[in-house]
């Protein structure tokens, strides 16, 4: 099993998704993250993907929720457990650059904009189910 991350970063009333450039679940959405590699912790990890990915920087992170994933990749299905947090940028939000690489475009959307079938990966619907009832329907 491998491990990856995720964070869920808001601002102003709307939370940062990324539009998938690739396969698996190209063209749906998912959050700044990804594996965790061999020595490196998830907050590492996290903070180099944050980075990679849309060239930003993160704050103190907060542990929200772990769920299990399968991560279909070159013909083989990986098993994963998806950890997910939050936190808040350091920096300007308008200085975001995506990574054409990984990302097709960002997205800063409402709560109520999100839809569960446009979501990428299982994990992510559980979170974003899971937060529905809480904070993130606010």
């Amino acid at each position: 099993m491998a491990a990856a991350c995720g964070v869920l970063i808001a601002h102003e009333g709307r939370f940062l998704f990324l539009e998938r450039a690739k396969d698996p679940a190209k063209g749906l959405l998912g959050l700044p993250g990804g594996f965790v590699d061999p020595g490196e912790s998830v907050e590492v990890a996290l903070a180099r993907e944050v980075a990679e990915e849309i060239g930003g920087a993160l704050g103190p992170i907060v542990f929200l929720a772990s769920f299990p994933n399968r991560y279909p990749f070159a013909g083989v299905e990986y098993h994963t457990c998806d950890l997910y947090f939050r936190a808040e940028l350091v920096g300007d939000p308008g200085l975001l650059k995506a990574d054409p690489a990984e990302v097709a475009g960002l997205r800063w959307m409402k709560p109520n904009e999100v839809r569960l079938e446009g979501l990428a990966f299982g994990s992510l619907k559980a979170l974003w189910a899971s937060l529905r009832g809480g904070e993130v329907s606010r």
